[in-house]
């Protein structure tokens, strides 16, 4: 695993000797206290965890590094006691674990960080002595768990050919809507059935999951796991509505344990922000100017010498996106080929080849195809939740977001895993708040917000 976190860091570019293999990973504060409570959990039967921690601090792997490591050792408690068992329990018809998220290209981010882990040599030698003989077996020579993917639209019928043919799985990862979908099929018995001996449940993205669009399937799926035992929720804000839902869920406060650091609802000290006044000269009223006066100076700056810098635009409503285009394009001299716009409106499947040059690491100016030398995104709040932009150094928020959770996942788009970045707020007289003049200096002092 911890190669799998050295290969997707981004190395800053003065230091040319300096490769991955140098950096030094050390757990963040949520993935330690994520650790203690797997251990707790072992000996005192806890049933819900909630995780918080502020956006990019490593959250996906505090929750994978302890659900993988619960389904090993699962696998280790059964081979000792019944080798046979071992065997046939990994024929089965059965889902083992589910990771929910709201978003098609959540689930293809994590089932994609799952799949590269998975292939990684486990490290034996270092290995508790009662676990080494269960780790010697040839299928342990790598993780070797059994992962698939559902996204919003494909066919329910594949995974039960997946575990026909292969047998159990170990790690399903999908969205609570695809599951639910499953009541309405008429041509398989019985398809609850698969997740009859599920044990463990992590919620992605929590307070999206239970906002009003979701709650419903989010809730009615949970209940066709009669077995499930932890039933994980992981946020990067814990909003008060959730909070309340949370007290009404799981009115037994003694099974619901909270995991927060002190930094939630702060945005990281290494994103530098900025705000814009589109009132004041030389843009006098007009929004788009100031974009695309910001959008300029970014790409003259001199900041990421050698590489094609990415900028993540968001606007409120998915309205004004292919307008924003647009003008940049016809008004503003942007390269068409630099700039995209991706709404609720753009299908899942379409939105996938749009992302992926802000979803990878930076690319080289000669390895582009297109001889961009920026690359700039314009979305809403559809994207700003969870996605890891690999490496984005700039975030732009056109107008202030309806509330501060919205504006902790925007800004979380960049600075990630303690990496800089900037954020430029662009206002004007209709979105001009007092708070906002003051967030830079909110972020330097460790405020929260909100």
């Amino acid at each position: 695993m911890i190669k799998e976190i050295k290969s997707q860091y981004i190395l800053k570019g003065d230091n040319p000797k300096k490769t991955k293999d140098d950096i030094e990973i050390k757990p963040t504060r949520v993935q330690r206290m994520q650790h203690e409570i797997k251990i707790a959990s072992q000996t005192e039967k806890t049933k819900v965890f909630t995780i918080a921690a502020e956006t990019g601090s490593g959250k996906t792997w505090a929750y994978m590094a302890s659900l993988l490591s619960k389904l090993k050792e699962d696998d280790m408690s059964m081979w000792l006691r019944d080798p046979e068992r071992y065997e046939g329990a990994k024929k089965a018809h059965t889902v083992r674990s589910i990771i929910f998220v709201p978003t098609n290209e959540l689930v293809d981010q994590v089932y994609e960080v799952l799949e590269r882990t998975n292939l990684f040599e486990l490290d034996n030698e270092n290995a508790p002595a009662s676990f080494k003989e269960f780790l010697e077996l040839p299928e342990n020579k790598k993780l070797g768990l059994s992962i698939m993917k559902m996204f919003q639209g494909e066919a329910p019928v594949n995974l039960f050919r997946r575990l026909e043919s292969s047998g159990r799985v170990d790690v399903l990862v999908t969205t609570p809507g695809k599951i639910v979908g499953f009541s309405k099929l008429v041509n398989i018995n019985l398809p609850f059935r698969v997740f009859k001996n599920l044990q463990y449940c992590v919620l992605d993205e929590a307070d999206t999951l239970f906002d009003d669009s979701f709650e419903k399937n989010t809730t009615d799926v949970i209940v066709h796991f009669p077995k499930l035992l932890d039933l994980i929720l992981v946020s990067a804000t814990i909003p008060k509505v959730f909070e309340k839902k949370l007290a009404r869920l799981f009115p037994d406060t003694k099974s619901l344990i909270r995991v927060a650091t002190p930094s939630l609802h702060k945005v990281p000290r290494t994103i530098k922000t900025m705000v814009i006044d589109a009132e004041a000269p030389p843009y006098n009223g007009s929004s788009p100017r100031a974009l695309a006066q910001a959008l300029y100076a970014i790409s003259k700056d001199g900041t990421e010498p050698n590489h094609v810098k990415r900028v993540v635009v968001f606007v409120n409503e998915k309205s004004e996106v292919d307008g924003i285009v647009e003008s940049m394009v016809t008004k503003y001299r942007v390269r068409r080929e630099d700039i995209v716009g991706v709404n609720g409106s753009v299908k899942a499947k379409d939105r996938k080849d749009v992302l992926e040059p802000f979803l990878k690491p930076p690319e080289l100016l000669e390895d582009d195809p297109d001889g961009s030398k920026i690359k700039i995104l314009v979305t809403t709040d559809l994207l700003a939740r969870g996605l890891n932009f690999q490496g984005v150094k700039n975030v732009i928020l056109l107008g202030v977001p309806r509330n501060s959770v919205d504006l902790v996942h925007r800004l979380g788009r960049t600075g990630r895993m303690n990496q800089s970045g900037r954020a430029f707020i662009i206002v004007d007289k209709k979105s001009m708040k007092s708070w906002v003049k003051g967030l830079g200096t909110a972020i330097i002092r460790g405020l929260k917000i909100g």
